[in-house]
């Protein structure tokens, strides 16, 4: 009987996986309006942004919307509730 090499009895790697690219989801609110948004919710809330942080506030923002996006398209039944209902 012939003695394979080493290399032979090596597990074969998996092929590679393809990388999964998702585009990016555009928010429907411009950046300018954004700022508008930001700027009147500081000054109902009594708050002062400085300048250094509105990236920040803005990044932020994008991220709150976009997350609201997803569960707005999220599809639900009919009959579906809100919330368990006990009933006594």
């Amino acid at each position: 009987m012939a003695r394979r090499s080493i290399s032979s009895r090596r597990a074969k790697k998996p092929p590679a996986r393809k990388r999964l690219t998702r585009k990016p989801r555009r928010l429907p609110i411009k950046p300018a309006t954004l700022d508008d948004l930001i700027a009147a919710g500081s000054h109902a809330l009594n708050l002062k942004i400085t300048k250094s942080w509105m990236p920040a506030v803005v990044s932020n923002l994008q991220v709150i919307l976009r997350h609201g996006m997803l569960v707005a398209a999220f599809s639900l039944s009919d009959d579906a509730e809100p919330a368990p209902v006990f009933e006594a």
